[in-house]
């Protein structure tokens, strides 16, 4: 249950990784190398493939209202732990994208760099 709690956590805070995910669960935890379970396979089969339209907006909204609030909480100075660093989208502790998925790889590693263009663009 780990590893699919890891893909739906993964797919709170990382628009891009979220995209995908919502597109082909399956293949975006085959390319990310995830192992699921038999069980954990069944229960993301379930939920996340073979969505209608409405299902699916509903699924991305929900993804970015909890995105919103768990960003707005790790900016709460009260609840981040000092020394303070400035938390980033895609979240620096989410999953760094897999060598097939090359064009998410590059803005990750542009943020990594500093580069103010990356932010922009994200």
């Amino acid at each position: 249950m780990d590893l699919l709690i890891t893909l739906i956590g993964n797919a709170a805070v990382d628009p891009g990784f979220r995209e995908l995910f919502l597109c082909d669960p399956l293949g975006t935890a085959d390319n990310y190398g995830f192992r699921l379970t038999k069980g954990d396979f069944q229960i993301m089969t379930a939920m996340f493939t073979n969505l209608n339209d409405e299902e699916r907006t509903s699924l991305e909204n929900a993804f970015k209202a909890l995105e919103n609030l768990l960003y707005g909480k790790m900016e709460n100075a009260a609840l981040t732990p000092p020394p303070r660093t400035k938390c980033t989208k895609p979240c620096t502790l989410s999953l760094y994208p897999p060598r097939v998925l090359p064009k998410l790889r590059e803005i990750i590693d542009r943020q990594t760099d500093g580069s103010e263009e990356a932010t922009a663009a994200a």
